[in-house]
């Protein structure tokens, strides 16, 4: 992981030193991507400054590297995984001053031109100058786990490794672009596919797309954007059928284990983020067969509620890993607060940052504390959006099965299709009717629409986008601004290839719920955590406790955030309606759509910093602390504790009343009023708590849980959740006390 910034004069208009200052006030904006080195290379047209992290060799691996004349210039920020074969290949025609992984590149250019990014193994973004041919490129890593930006205008092509590098130079536009972002499907939640490439959501700023490169001919500074990779092709590139089930399973496990080992290559220390998941636990497994590494976990009231803290510490116990399970204490505001989270916003730049992001930048940050030496971190990023990961939830309850699936992936991506302004008059007829009666293929034919691919290829190339914009985006620079270098097993092409020559007949054995690698993982990992049902990260069981800890942050200091998002912001927004958005949902204890709203908040908030242009990223000296555990069991009642987590036991003989204060009013069949104190406190509606409501109304200090759960024919499970909420929320209490009975 590095930084890398520069400009390509399109003109003779300025001198080298005034390009090479611009150039370091764009660097120094990243810095923390290179800690350890600072190099540059500038000339009339061009001017370069590369800052390193050391991670292989780490005394000659200095950047710009050049070829042996020095004709040809490259700075690299990545890893490229299969350097030492390329090294092997060249060595009898070229000098190598260095073992590092990154000087190979430039001779494999000299020997193959730009075609020698298809040889590439690895992650990385690259920009190369070429003298001899007069010729520039900006490339990037087929999955953009690396990223690079540019911005051109008839004066200069402006790059870096990061938008806020580009903000820097005096004549890049600092706008926020709000057109597009709220218009954007995965941002408001739309229940589509979206087939469009990477976007920045900031004007006159690109991203170089995944599997690209920018080629500018310095001659008549013309741009060429060119593709090398093309998922949409490998995806209709046609399946293998002349295989069964077990060479699927064991050819899949062969070249994660192989990208495991190669993402292991490291002079300095590495760790993992180990979650308790599938997917963690596959790359923590494998990677534990070569190198005794440390486990990092997130310890928080949601996840101990969904028993990832749990199953993270039990795995690492069974592999003889250590096991750091890092801190998050309920209602403890210090972790997280309103110039912090700016800060914080400002690495990640994207209005997709939120609570994922903060709990990532701590444990980074943890790591890096407990580990100086500590430079790689491994996740399981990737897995589920080419292994199937999202089948059983996408599927629907009533066929929850692979037929399911496709038949959710059927309907985003009709979603898709009518989201075309040509054929958005037509969904009327479904409104109307309750089903369309429209043929589909009459709906592309309407829309124009060109793509050829099925509907999991439109969902596959619609998680590769999701990858670029929002998995590989925070990884990346919620590692990188902790010194750290994050890196993706599960994003290696041959992997990605390889699953997209499965036959259609054995996608629904080998693909639902990700049976391709649960299964292959036989020997590593016991059937318990092979076949865990997934578990998204924080969310599920106790989802509430981080929303709450969110919404308490825009809270805070008086609403500062959602005051400050408004400030530029005014022609865009509307701020009576945010507020009372913001209002309302105090009347929600689950607060589930606060993410939409944090994301209104975000894109305010980047819209001022951009347009100010002022902020800076200064460390925060908190570090969060870890829990060490040596029985999961024995100390679960201490983890609850520790977390301030009431344990409240309840029995079926317990006779429920309204807390003191409380009053209960019913509008109608449909919705009731809770009162605290004669004020409104919360609003329910029976089509939002279903059984709950009917129970509720039953609560009168007299008869028991299981004398009210019989007179309604109920079971326990039907409410028991709203009913643990309602004692913690204080709206119900156990007659004549409220009994915490610890576990």
């Amino acid at each position: 992981m590095c930084g890398l910034a520069g400009i390509i004069s399109h003109n003779k208009n300025s001198s080298r030193e005034f390009r090479l200052n611009i150039v370091r006030n764009m660097i120094n904006e990243i810095e923390y991507r290179g800690p350890d080195d600072e190099q540059f290379f500038v000339n009339d047209k061009v001017a370069l400054l590369f800052r390193r992290l050391s991670i292989i060799d780490i005394k000659n691996g200095s950047q710009p590297i050049y070829n042996e004349d020095k004709s040809i210039i490259i700075a690299v920020n990545g890893e490229i995984y299969n350097s030492k074969e390329l090294i092997r290949q060249l060595r009898s025609n070229h000098t190598f001053r260095s073992s590092s992984d990154c000087e190979v590149l430039v001779h494999l250019y000299e020997e193959k031109g730009i075609a020698f990014l298809d040889d590439l193994v690895g992650m990385y973004s690259i920009a190369l100058y070429d003298q001899n041919e007069n010729k520039f490129f900006l490339a990037r890593d087929r999955f953009g786990i690396k990223p690079l930006f540019y911005h051109n205008s008839p004066e200069e092509l402006v790059f870096g490794s990061e938008i806020k590098s580009l903000l820097k130079h005096p004549k890049c536009p600092k706008e926020f672009n709000w057109r597009e972002a709220l218009t954007d499907p995965w941002i408001s939640g739309a229940g589509s596919s979206h087939l469009s490439g990477a976007s920045t959501f900031f004007k006159g700023i690109h991203q170089v797309q995944a599997g690209s490169f920018i080629e500018v001919n310095l001659f008549n500074n013309e741009l060429n954007e060119v593709r090398y990779w093309c998922l949409e092709e490998i995806l209709r590139s046609g399946s293998d059928r002349a295989h069964d089930k077990k060479y699927w399973i064991e050819g899949y496990h062969a070249l994660l284990e192989d990208s495991v080992q190669k993402c292991l290559q490291s002079d300095v220390q590495v760790g993992s983020f180990l979650s308790g998941g599938i997917d963690s636990v596959a790359v923590t497994a494998l990677a534990s067969t070569h190198k005794n590494i440390p486990t990092f976990t997130v310890l928080s009231p949601s996840t101990y509620a969904n028993e990832d803290a749990k199953y993270a510490h039990m795995i690492s116990k069974e592999m003889g890993l250590t096991n750091h399970q890092v801190l998050f204490r309920q209602d403890d505001y210090s972790i997280i607060e309103p110039d912090t989270y700016k800060k914080l916003l400002w690495v990640c730049e994207t209005p997709y940052c939120g609570p994922e992001q903060v709990y990532k930048f701590h444990l980074h940050k943890f790591a890096k504390k407990l580990y100086p030496n500590l430079k790689v971190i491994l996740t399981g990023q990737g897995s589920d959006e080419f292994n199937g990961g999202y089948s059983t939830i996408l599927s629907p309850a009533y066929e929850n099965d692979w037929k399911g699936f496709l038949s959710s992936l059927d309907m985003m991506d009709e979603n898709r299709i009518y989201r075309n302004s040509d054929t958005s008059n037509l969904r009327v007829w479904e409104e109307n009717l309750g089903i369309s009666p429209i043929a589909k293929s009459f709906l592309k034919e309407v829309s124009n629409d060109k793509f050829k691919g099925s509907p999991l290829d439109s969902y596959l190339l619609t998680k590769y986008r999701d990858l670029q914009m929002y998995n590989c985006w925070h990884e990346d620079r919620v590692a990188a601004v902790n010194n750290i270098e994050n890196r993706v097993p599960f994003l290696d092409h041959r992997i990605v290839e390889f699953l997209a020559k499965i036959p259609e007949e054995l996608k629904s054995e080998l693909l639902w719920d990700k049976q391709i690698l649960r299964k292959g993982l036989v020997s590593k990992v016991r059937d318990a955590y092979r076949f865990r049902e997934k578990v998204p990260f924080f969310y599920g069981k106790d989802v509430k406790s981080t929303h709450r800890m969110m919404y308490n942050l825009l809270k805070a200091n008086d609403y500062q955030l959602l005051s400050e998002s408004l400030s530029r912001s005014t022609d865009i927004l509307n701020p009576d309606h945010l507020y009372s958005i913001f209002s309302s949902m105090d009347d929600d204890p689950s607060l589930m759509n606060f993410e939409f709203l944090l994301r209104i908040v975000n894109m305010g908030l980047l819209s001022s910093m951009a347009a100010e242009n002022t902020q800076s990223f200064q460390r925060e000296s908190i570090v969060l602390s870890s829990l060490e555990i040596e029985d999961w069991s024995s100390e679960e009642r201490l983890i609850a504790t520790e977390l301030g987590i009431k344990q409240i036991k309840i029995i079926e003989e317990d006779v429920f009343e309204l807390s003191p204060g409380i009053e209960i009013i019913k509008s109608n069949d449909q919705k009731m009023y809770i009162l605290n104190n004669e004020q409104v406190e919360f609003i329910l509606l029976r089509e939002d708590v279903g059984l709950w409501f009917e129970f509720l109304l039953k609560v009168n200090g007299e008869n028991t849980m299981s004398e009210i759960l019989n007179t309604l024919g109920l079971g326990r499970e039907d409410i028991e959740d709203h009913l643990l909420e309602a004692l913690e929320y204080n709206i119900i209490c156990v007659k004549e006390a409220l009994l915490e009975r610890n576990l």
